[in-house]
């Protein structure tokens, strides 16, 4: 009973079938391989022996028999024909002439032959050689098919037994050494489970070391895999209460924080309204800021403006006094009597120039107050103009330059005569005082003296405007804090803030246009600004914001 137990084990072993199938094919392959190849060189040896015996025959029995035929000695020929007859492979040997068989020994009974023709030629002193015959033999190539054949069922046959008992002692010795083992790890593992405890993997097999083979590195890293398997589970079981604890825990914090943000939703919203307000209240006071810079600006220029025109004033108040004088000078005379033509002379060139310096004065006057009325309404109303852009400069300078001109302070415009735009400038104006002024108080601020540069050119539809100035610069976080409100690197000494960030909305907002800081290579200041030649009207935009 456990001899069939093992024979069905054996057999039914797919991996050992497999392998020995592969055997049985392999072993077969070459068996006929080799069965052909030693065929093969049978067939060539028996076939050169019967050639060996076919030169045999030629060199050491033609002359015989040739001399047997021509002394017609029958005995003797039949000796010699039997003789032939006798060799390894010859079964027909005959004595032919003109088509006749003269003598003959044997049969043609083999179906495949090999025959051969050899002349019976006689050879004697003073006779002509003379053909009296000829001598045919033929071999038969059946008995060496035969052989062949009885030789190659011999070799396969032997093969065959010798392949089918190694094949089934492969199968026997893998079965005994892998698949058994195999077949008890898979039902191991099938019956593995880590929600209950097994025992180790143990196997039928020797356990001494050095019988150690793959199946036992195997077996045990089953068992180590068996033993963190149960470990994890145990770990995974603890895990999930951990988990479930936890998820109670977040349970109670979402209700929680639930509460907190509706909470949260109402403080927001009280914020929010808070802040709306804030915001309206701060950009209430931007702009409050916004009209204080312009008003202190246009004070500022006022008071310029007023003590610039006193010059004139006062000259031509001076040229009156003079006149005057004059006047009553011609009056005494005449009643004196004492007036000479020369002195009326005199005093008519006199006048005359009192004339003059008068009227140069007076519309000097009248062009600072013009100048400064244009200004001062673009300041106050900015609409959307078509201007001169070097002559409205030169009108927003001369209204700026009194108030600095105290301090040495040199301004140098470069703009071509041709630029004209339609802008808002009383806002390029608020731009270029806040620029002058920012020099003024941080850039010359520990300097007597220094030089602004004005430069304007143009560039397709842009206007590019470059202002520098040669005062002490600015610092890597000033050239990045600048345009921001109420950033001043002088609080407390005339810097409030928001004279650039004034300038970067006006250049942003209502000029369309953008403005920045360009880098110096040694001191001094540069900003660029580009703004549109021509814009529309953004007066309702602006009064919108």
């Amino acid at each position: 009973m456990t001899s069939l137990k093992l024979n069905r084990a054996i057999f039914t072993d797919r991996l050992g079938r497999r392998l020995a199938t592969m055997i049985v094919l392999f072993s077969s392959f070459f068996a006929l391989a080799s069965t052909l190849i030693q065929l093969g060189f049978d067939y060539r040896t028996d076939m050169h022996r019967i050639e060996g015996s076919f030169e045999n025959i030629e060199n050491s029995y033609l002359q015989s028999i040739t001399l047997s035929v021509w002394s017609l000695d029958n005995s003797l020929i039949d000796a010699q024909l039997e003789g032939l007859q006798q060799l390894s492979d010859i079964e027909y040997v005959a004595v032919v002439h003109d088509g006749n068989i003269l003598w003959q020994v044997g049969e043609k009974r083999s179906s495949n032959t090999l025959q051969q023709s050899y002349p019976l030629i006689y050879k004697a002193r003073n006779i002509s050689d003379q053909q009296i015959g000829e001598l045919v033999i033929v071999a038969s190539v059946d008995k060496i098919y035969s052989r062949l054949i009885e030789k190659a069922s011999i070799i396969l046959v032997s093969n065959g037994i010798k392949t089918f008992m190694v094949s089934g002692f492969i199968m026997l010795l893998i079965w005994l050494t892998i698949t058994r083992h195999l077949a008890d790890i898979a039902k191991y593992l099938h019956n593995l489970s880590p929600e209950q405890e097994s025992l180790a993997l143990t196997l039928n097999k020797r356990r001494q070391p050095e019988w150690r083979d793959e199946i036992d590195m195997v077996t045990d890293t089953i068992n180590n895999m068996r033993s963190r398997i149960e470990t994890s589970y145990i770990e995974i079981d603890q895990a999930k209460d951990d988990l479930e604890n936890s998820l109670q825990e977040r349970q109670g914090l979402l209700e929680q924080e639930q509460r907190y943000k509706y909470q949260l939703e109402e403080l927001v919203s009280e914020r929010t309204v808070k802040l709306e307000q804030s915001v309206e209240t701060l950009r209430q006071a931007q702009s409050l800021l916004v009209e204080h810079e312009k008003m202190a600006a246009l004070g500022g220029m006022v008071a310029g403006v007023a003590h610039e025109i006193n010059t004139p004033i006062g000259v031509c108040l001076t040229a009156s006094s003079f006149q005057s004088e004059l006047i009553q000078s011609v009056k005494q005379q005449l009643g004196e009597g004492s007036l000479k033509r020369s002195d009326l002379e005199r005093y008519l060139s006199d006048l005359d120039q009192a004339a003059v310096l008068f009227q140069a004065n007076i519309i000097k006057a009248g062009d600072l107050i013009t100048n400064f009325k244009q200004i001062a309404t673009d300041q106050s109303n900015d609409t959307l103009q078509r201007f001169n852009l070097k002559k409205y400069a030169v009108a927003s300078l001369q209204t700026v330059i009194p108030a600095y001109k105290h301090l040495g302070i040199n301004i140098v415009l470069n703009i071509p005569d041709s630029i004209e735009m339609e802008s808002y400038p009383g806002s390029i104006h608020q731009v270029l005082t806040n620029l002058i002024s920012n020099s003024i108080i941080h850039g010359f601020a520990e300097q007597n003296g220094g030089t602004i540069r004005i430069t304007a050119s143009l560039q397709e539809e842009l206007i590019l405007i470059r202002y520098y100035d040669n005062g002490r610069g600015m610092t890597p976080e000033e050239q990045q804090k600048v345009f921001e409100p109420f950033y001043t690197s002088r609080r407390g000494l005339g810097g409030s803030g928001l004279g650039m960030s004034i300038s970067y909305n006006i250049v942003k907002r209502i000029l369309n246009g953008h403005i920045k800081v360009l880098p110096v290579k040694a001191f001094g200041c540069c900003i660029e600004i580009q703004i549109p030649l021509h814009m529309a009207d953004k007066s309702a935009e602006i009064s919108a914001e």
